[in-house]
């Protein structure tokens, strides 16, 4: 009977086998084959896929026409998305404060100031609450038909028809001209995109903080620190830390959401190929790189988003390119100074 490689050295050295020796050889010959399995194999299929759409674009003037055109809508497609997350995320941060620390009940015996705050305080988590639950029943393209096509005109004709003719009476100027917002602008996007992903987003930040453990809260307030000081300094940058992937993935959905800018005729990447490929009928090559295109621009996104998470999350090890880009800083330290000062 085969006996194993173990029960060889015990017989011929007499001693035990070392347990970490044996760990360390078994993890060693499951290693050798470990980067053939785990090798990113879809990366040579985009690279090969964008060498061969790069050298249509050079050499084929078709492709060359429609990328030249597609490029215009880049710009408002990143610019868009960018100032969308930004707002998403102020309102998400709001909200998740607010839904993060619901009302306690009302006591028997307080002061007009605390019934006054309390009421405050159950109000505005009453309407979080009703906005979160009603932005995340509502499709995105619904809200941005509704936001281009009903909330911006009305409420640029109640602007135009009070407070611009107030100020035209006040200052005796009747020339001074109306409000131009129309609903197939960038600023109607952005609206309504940034009120749609701050309902959701804001149910990430709430679960952030509320993962954070309620001693933290108690050691603050023991040193003299208030609500505020203490979300600010202490609780919200670990609820940030913890949870920045859901963010980043956010983020590369706001990317990819802003093609629906379409339908209100904003001229984004997707509404520059409608056009284009409704007058020149070349559907295949117009939308094979406009996904191209966006398929770019979320690799890249989430580069980013991952450089991010691995540089402020320091139990991982810092990537290669971040410690080369920390080395060419001046007077900054690397992260495994920070660590073993942890140590």
């Amino acid at each position: 009977m085969a006996r194993s490689s173990g029960e060889g050295r015990v017989n011929r050295a007499g001693q035990e086998p070392n347990l970490e020796e044996i760990i360390a050889e078994s993890r060693g010959r499951a290693m050798r084959f470990a980067r053939f399995y785990t090798l990113p194999y879809w990366i040579f299929f985009l690279v090969a896929l964008g060498i061969l759409l790069a050298i249509s674009i050079l050499t084929d003037k078709i492709y060359s026409n429609i990328f030249q055109q597609l490029m215009e809508g880049v710009s408002m497609t990143l610019f868009v998305s960018a100032m969308s997350y930004l707002c998403a995320l102020s309102i998400a941060v709001v909200v998740g404060i607010v839904r993060s620390n619901p009302p306690e009940p009302p006591q028997s015996r307080e002061s007009t100031r605390k019934a006054m705050m309390r009421i405050i305080r159950i109000s505005g988590y009453n309407v979080c609450t009703v906005y979160v639950s009603v932005m995340r029943g509502i499709p995105i393209l619904v809200v941005l038909l509704v936001t281009g096509f009903i909330v911006v005109p009305a409420l640029r004709d109640l602007i135009n028809e009070n407070l611009v003719e107030a100020v035209r009476n006040l200052a005796n100027d009747p020339e001074i001209p109306d409000l131009i917002w129309r609903g197939s602008s960038a600023a109607t996007a952005i609206v309504a995109l940034a009120i749609t992903y701050g309902a959701y987003m804001s149910e990430t930040v709430r679960a952030g903080i509320q993962s954070i453990p309620k001693g933290q809260f108690e050691a603050a307030y023991s040193v003299g620190m208030t609500y505020w000081q203490t979300m600010r300094s202490i609780i919200l940058p670990q609820a940030f830390r913890n949870v920045l992937p859901p963010l980043g993935n956010d983020f590369v959905a706001m990317i990819k959401d802003s093609s629906l800018l379409a339908f209100l005729g904003i001229r984004d990447i997707t509404q520059i190929a409608k056009t284009t490929s409704g007058r020149s009928f070349r559907y295949v090559e117009t939308y094979a790189v406009v996904a191209y295109m966006y398929l770019t621009l979320v690799i890249l996104a989430t580069t980013l988003v991952n450089l991010l998470e691995d540089t402020i999350n320091i139990e991982r090890e810092t990537p290669r390119i971040v410690q080369r880009l920390q080395s060419l800083v001046p007077g900054k330290k690397k992260r495994e100074h920070i660590v073993e000062s942890f140590d």
